[in-house]
């Protein structure tokens, strides 16, 4: 919330300014009354402990902010220009006391900032996100963004943490020790571990009907599903086996008595 509040002191800074122009204008005194005042009931009802912020956080800045200069640095050296990060990210999953469960997953793409960018004045809304499904389809578009990257791709990892992947474009081919990064940060996907352990049931499952296409997918809900099918076929064969030998039994014992009877006859 550190940017709401520095947006409103921005704002309160802005009709200070402004009275100053008018020191008779009461509009603009009750104005940053009113400002001051939202910005004490905000504060009061946002007590975020350091803990909680820190696991809401996207990106782990060990490492990351580093990352980003060397990009900057390579750039600045050839043409001067602003560097672009676009981010493709899941949801934050809490639990019902609000804790966070399973931060924030991301791709994120980093390049020269385009020219003829536009920028998006819409907030999202992000309660859409509320159901298991939704939460689960943001967790698949992050998947689906890495597997875009295969050996032949001229892509380099500069970064990598256990939800964050930082990539740009480079003129070579990705190279074996990248690929492993890459491997890394997609088992937790394959296998539903790692953060994403501690995914509430039904997310998980979600999850996994969406990207359980995929051959490496062989995570614990699917050995499960394996598992009784395997069973139910067990069941089935055994079953099928039961009948078999009860048919052949009658079918022998039909044969025996229609040879008795042939005897009789003959005798």
């Amino acid at each position: 919330m550190e940017f709401v509040y520095n947006a409103l002191d921005q704002e309160i800074q802005k009709y200070e300014q402004e009275l100053e122009k008018c020191k008779h204008c009461q509009q603009i005194r009750t104005q940053i009354q009113s400002l001051k005042k939202a910005i004490e009931v905000m504060k009061s009802t946002q007590q975020t402990k350091p803990s909680e912020f820190s696991q809401l956080s996207m990106v782990d800045k060990s490492g990351f902010v580093d990352a980003v200069k060397r990009f900057k640095n390579m750039i600045d050296n050839v043409n001067p220009r602003d560097v672009s990060l676009k981010f493709t990210n899941s949801q934050p999953i809490f639990n019902e006391e609000e804790e966070c469960l399973v931060p924030a997953h991301q791709v994120i793409f980093m390049s020269v900032f385009p020219r003829n960018f536009q920028p998006i004045d819409q907030i999202q809304d992000l309660t859409i996100y509320s159901h298991e499904g939704r939460l689960a389809s943001t967790l698949a578009r992050v998947f689906e963004r890495t597997q875009k990257i295969t050996k032949e791709s001229h892509t380099r990892i500069n970064y990598k943490s256990r939800n964050t992947l930082l990539v740009s474009s480079k003129r070579n081919e990705i190279e074996e020790r990248e690929m492993r990064l890459l491997v890394e940060f997609e088992s937790a996907f394959y296998n539903l571990s790692g953060l994403l352990e501690k995914l509430p049931e039904g997310i998980k499952r979600n999850l996994c009907y969406l990207i359980k296409d995929r051959e490496d997918h062989k995570c614990q809900l699917c050995a499960s599903e394996i598992s009784e099918e395997s069973n139910n076929e067990m069941e089935s064969t055994h079953m099928i086996k039961e009948e078999d030998n009860a048919s052949e039994a009658h079918m022998i014992k039909e044969e025996d008595s229609a040879s008795e009877a042939s005897l009789n006859i003959i005798a």
